[in-house]
């Protein structure tokens, strides 16, 4: 898409943030179990749209597992399954968000990984920021923690270990300063990113009361567009 987008800007998404998959193992009462979940990863901004947040990208005929199934099949306990904080790719259209997700270990096993976007950032296209790269860190029970590179054979884990996986996050598409003003109070408000990263990324300011100062923000965007 990258390489089509001089010539069909609107029909592109700029960077993705691509998904994981593990594969959790263990044995229980001398029977093996596996339970195989996709991380969902984001689509980057589009011409006129927002990215996809927490979506199995490039991925289909899969579906998020529900946590009371997970849970009740096999021994695992999800801690943490939420929209990941800080990392949204500024744009006219932002990035999309991705999950962040902590599984803990009720019993010893181990888990194979197979992902993407460990290294290089999700890109942003005409003026968009890049999106975050992902991460996938191995908690111990005795608080070390690990720091697993995007693919892993097979890893070991303990009862109380914690396989904490984030994904990656879409890159923005335009100009963060074309973004409607109302849609950056919106992801304020929705706690995507701060106020001050609305007014350090799009040049929107917010005041305290989570209202939007219309006359500092038409002034603080003519500023940086000279």
């Amino acid at each position: 898409m990258k390489a089509l987008a001089p010539a069909v800007p609107r029909q592109i998404s700029a960077g993705i943030g691509n998904l994981k998959a593990i594969a959790y193992t263990g044995l229980r009462e001398d029977e093996h179990w596996v339970h195989i979940e996709i991380f969902e990863g984001s689509y980057g901004g589009r011409y006129g749209m927002d990215g996809m947040d927490a979506v199995d990208t490039l991925y289909a005929n899969t579906r998020n597992n529900p946590i009371e199934d997970i849970e009740y099949h096999v021994p695992l306990r999800v801690l943490r399954c939420e929209l990941r904080d800080n990392a949204c790719a500024p744009g006219r259209w932002r990035g999309g968000l991705s999950m962040e997700k902590e599984v803990e270990y009720l019993a010893d096993g181990g888990a194979a990984v197979e992902g993407e976007g460990h290294r290089y950032e999700p890109w942003g296209y005409d003026k968009g920021g890049h999106g975050y790269t992902a991460d996938l860190v191995l908690k111990r029970a005795d608080g070390k923690e690990i720091h697993l590179p995007s693919k892993v054979p097979y890893q070991q884990a303990k009862a109380g270990d914690r396989f904490v996986a984030i994904g990656a996050t879409g890159g923005g598409y335009g100009d963060p300063l074309l973004r409607d003003a109302g849609a950056v109070l919106d992801d304020v408000l929705d706690e995507f990113y701060s106020r001050e990263a609305a007014q350090r990324d799009y040049g929107v300011v917010i005041t305290e009361a989570m209202e939007l100062d219309r006359s500092a923000t038409d002034r603080l965007r003519a500023e940086r567009s000279g």
